[in-house]
């Protein structure tokens, strides 16, 4: 292995949704080696799980079928390899998928691993009998009560370092922790070792050194300028934003950067910003593989959109691994309605008195529900401070979101068909977003817990186009 040897990465996509457009320009300029996708998030899981509820069959974040039709051919005819958690809760399913897209362009001899052993839902019932599952922040016993949907550990690197030592064009893994995606990749370019008890600091400082670059990457544009305060206002374009791409070295060493023709900007601020997210302690910031200690990182601009990383260090892994189990918690429905200038606030406040007087007078309670004002306090409920009624009341327009949590189904919608009578018989110039209460979302709950890293078992296996 050349000491001189540079692995270029781009972090492009950042959500389940995300715009595949950076990641075609980035392969359109054959920029990177790797496109590391990171489309799973907790409630990600739970929209999922949404999913196979209805059909079995998926499970898997939807948007990879777009990147089979239009990414996936460019990446393969480019050489450029792709690793994601695309897999979702189903990963094979999501294989097959893009397979059959694939073979469907004439596309053959690409070779598609799958990595699994994340899911525990069969295994709940044994996992308690030995007394585990208990809540990590509350130390609460777990109970069956509410119906288990799903149960996700995060799995480590090896799998991803695996699949690539076998030739893999795209990885589609379960839930493979975010930043172990990139780890993965490092590993195997560098030949680094993951698993053991007895590695050296020199070992630990690299795999920390790949978790960190991977955790930079792993909300794709918000490194390279999205959704940046440190960089407020944004003295760049955003409808072309170049996503950011890892140049990085034997050492650990990484250089971000982004293409020159591209929106954004590549700052130490954007870097730092995205560095400083999701981190409960900096010192000891937990993944599978390792724990990182990032108060000693150095960050320097070295050139426009060029930020260097370096002096990272690495702890052993955590004894336990996360998991994350999807509890059913019944069914949420709102509607909003929208009140207009004069006395909008007044307005609101009548409505509202109205809707609570119908509802008491119901032959069923309507008993878990709130009033949330847009343009108030929708976004930060009591930790806004509330206007005077005089300034609400001159304020042009307001809106009223009512939300009702329930059991059945059928509740939201006798309940707002009871209050549709207030579109004549409420207060002038209200106008209401069609619908009525009749979608009701399912509301998974989540309950984190710890589990021994002995009874975690990824499987990796590769399927061919």
């Amino acid at each position: 292995m050349s000491s001189d040897k540079v692995v270029r990465v781009a972090g492009t996509q950042g959500f389940y949704g995300d715009s595949p457009m950076g990641a075609m320009a980035i392969v359109m300029n054959k920029a990177a080696d790797y496109l590391m996708h990171d489309s799973l998030a907790e409630l990600t899981l739970s929209i999922l799980q949404k999913d196979k509820m209805r059909d079995p069959s998926l499970g898997y974040p939807r948007d990879i079928e777009l990147h089979a039709k239009i990414l996936f051919p460019a990446t393969i005819k480019s050489g450029i390899k792709v690793v994601t958690d695309s897999g979702g809760l189903n990963p094979a399913a999501a294989a097959e998928k893009v397979k059959s897209i694939l073979q469907a362009q004439g596309i053959s001899g690409a070779k598609i691993a799958i990595i699994t052993g994340d899911n525990k839902i069969d295994e709940l019932k044994d996992l308690k009998e030995k007394g585990l599952l208990a809540n990590m922040d509350s130390g609460e016993a777990f109970s069956f009560d509410k119906m288990p949907t799903h149960a996700n550990v995060y799995i480590g690197a090896q799998g991803v370092k695996d699949a690539l030592d076998q030739g893999a064009d795209i990885i589609l893994a379960g839930r493979v922790a975010d930043p172990c995606l990139m780890l993965g990749i490092l590993a195997h370019e560098f030949n680094w070792t993951i698993e053991g008890d007895n590695l050296s600091q020199k070992q630990l400082d690299l795999l920390a050194s790949g978790i960190v670059a991977g955790h930079v990457l792993e909300c794709g544009g918000q490194a390279s300028g999205g959704n940046a305060y440190s960089e407020w206002p944004m003295d760049y374009s955003i409808h072309d934003l170049g996503y950011p791409i890892a140049h990085v070295s034997a050492d650990g060493s990484t250089v971000f950067t982004k293409l020159d023709n591209q929106g954004g900007k590549m700052s130490r601020n954007t870097v730092r910003e995205q560095l400083v997210y999701e981190i409960h302690d900096p010192a000891n910031y937990l993944t599978p593989d390792v724990t990182v200690d990032l108060t000693q990182i150095k960050l320097e601009e070295i050139g426009p959109n060029k930020v260097k990383l370096t002096n990272v260090k690495g702890k052993p892994k955590p004894e336990k691994l996360k998991m994350t189990i999807g509890q059913m918690e019944g069914y949420i429905s709102e509607q909003f309605f929208f009140f207009s200038w004069p006395y909008a606030w007044d307005k609101i406040k009548k409505f509202e008195e109205g809707v609570k007087g119908i509802w008491k007078r119901l032959p069923y309670p309507v008993k878990d529900f709130e009033f949330q004002y847009i343009g108030v306090d929708g976004i930060h409920r009591s930790a806004a401070p509330r206007p005077s009624d005089e300034e609400l009341n001159n304020r042009n327009e307001l809106g009223l979101r009512i939300v009702i949590r329930h059991e059945d189904p059928k509740t939201s919608q006798a309940a707002f068909s009871s209050i549709i009578c207030l579109g004549l018989n409420g207060p002038p110039g209200v106008n209401a977003m069609p619908g009525w209460g009749k979608p009701n979302r399912v509301m998974l709950g989540l309950w984190p817990t710890l589990i021994p890293r002995e009874l975690v078992h990824p499987v990796t296996k590769i399927i061919e186009v």
